[in-house]
């Protein structure tokens, strides 16, 4: 598998969240600024959540999207592609639009299923990650190919081998900005969302 530039502002961000989230599941003190770093990425993470798992829905006919409800996503879906990049207000806007104005009680039933899967299958991941920490091992993010492996991976509250620490800096030495970040613009998700759009457009 093709390995990702580390200077890729997706891979930052994976990193720098993935080890804040790390310091804080293990019970170390966080600065006031990493706390807000956290909260100032929630409403993106949730947005990219759910425009995730949202294809989920068309495999049941009983929450498959109606066309009304495609053309209504689109608008959306199409704004966040344009996007240089997703403010977190912008995103709960957009958030609060599909969950409160698009989707049925019924799909977002289904959705809120869906949600508490991926989070099973996350906790079960960072058991994974935990356990390799401790042995050495390579460490496997969620989302991103191959690792972070041998020695050099990712260390608790400390620098990983892509220079990402708790501080959230890159491989280059540079400060994540989260105001210049769009999870649809390139990488994985983006790829999802366009097979996603296409898919929607057929309806």
């Amino acid at each position: 598998m093709k390995n990702i530039p580390l200077k890729s502002t997706l891979f930052t961000a994976v990193l720098a969240l993935s080890a804040l989230a790390s310091a804080q599941q293990n019970g170390q003190n966080l600065t006031a600024e990493q706390r807000a770093r956290i909260a100032q990425m929630q409403s993106i993470n949730d947005l990219s959540q759910t425009v995730r798992l949202l294809p989920d829905l068309e495999k049941n006919k009983a929450t498959a999207t109606t066309k009304a409800q495609a053309k209504s996503l689109l608008t959306i879906f199409t704004a966040l592609q344009k996007a240089a990049a997703i403010q977190p207000n912008d995103a709960k806007k957009y958030l609060t639009q599909i969950e409160d104005k698009i989707l049925t009680d019924k799909q977002l039933t289904a959705l809120d299923a869906l949600v508490i899967k991926a989070e099973k299958e996350r906790e079960a991941q960072r058991t994974q990650r935990q356990a390799g920490s401790q042995t050495g091992a390579g460490v496997r993010i969620p989302g991103m190919p191959g690792g972070i492996g041998g020695q050099g991976g990712a260390n608790r509250g400390g620098q990983n081998r892509a220079g990402a620490t708790t501080g959230g800096q890159n491989a280059q030495g540079g400060q994540f900005d989260p105001t210049k970040f769009n999870p649809f613009k390139t990488g994985r998700g983006a790829d999802a969302l366009k097979a996603y759009v296409a898919m929607l457009q057929k309806k």
